[in-house]
């Protein structure tokens, strides 16, 4: 059976993208967060700080203080009379983004270690070929989740930020944007047997 591959776009706030779009050490416990609990595990935070080669306060500081809206509390143990919390990426599938001045969209994505300009840092279906881009886009349009056109005004969106629209992520930008004012959010659900990115982390597998 075959594991599905799911993006989840969604909205963050401009000053948390700031706090992270040039701070390495943010984006290495982003990073290691995301990967090693992507399916399901949890960890102590004294075991992600080991991980990373800091300091359990420092991770603690940058946990409480910038990152708060990346990781939950998924169960606590009481080890010697205090309590030690395990956590994981609270949505491991997110993909987040800001919009800013003229349209221009701002990404953090911790699985694929993308944080900056759309334009700049692109998006983790550019390691995709044509071929898996397209067979993904048309799946997506054949479940109806994304339209089968672009509008006008889309394809303006995209290539003010560098994109065509032929990836998957494209077109859910799209529909995460339509969807900014009422607060939805736009979920990916694309068959993995032809997700090269996600195999080639080892973060999906394939089994009869």
């Amino acid at each position: 059976m075959a594991e599905s591959c799911r993006m989840e776009i969604l909205y963050m706030d401009p000053d948390t993208y700031t706090a992270i779009s040039t701070h390495e050490m943010r984006q290495s416990i982003l990073n290691k967060l995301f990967e090693e609990t992507y399916n399901g595990h949890a960890m102590t935070k004294q075991e992600l700080a080991d991980s990373l080669g800091i300091k359990y306060q420092q991770l603690v500081y940058q946990l409480m203080n910038h990152l708060k809206d990346f990781w939950t509390v998924v169960r606590e143990e009481k080890v010697r009379g205090t309590r030690m919390e395990y956590i994981a990426a609270d949505n491991p599938h997110g993909v987040y983004i800001c919009l800013g001045k003229d349209r221009k969209i701002y990404i953090v994505d911790p699985i694929a270690k993308l944080y900056g300009p759309l334009s700049e840092v692109g998006l983790r279906c550019d390691h995709c070929s044509s071929d898996e881009a397209e067979h993904c886009v048309k799946s997506l349009v054949d479940k109806g989740i994304v339209p089968a056109e672009l509008s006008q005004s889309e394809r303006e969106t995209l290539s003010i930020n560098k994109r065509s629209g032929f990836r998957p992520l494209d077109r859910g930008l799209i529909e995460a944007l339509k969807g900014l004012a009422a607060g939805n959010r736009c979920t990916l659900t694309i068959p993995c047997e032809r997700c090269s990115y996600m195999r080639k982390r080892n973060l999906i597998t394939i089994t009869e």
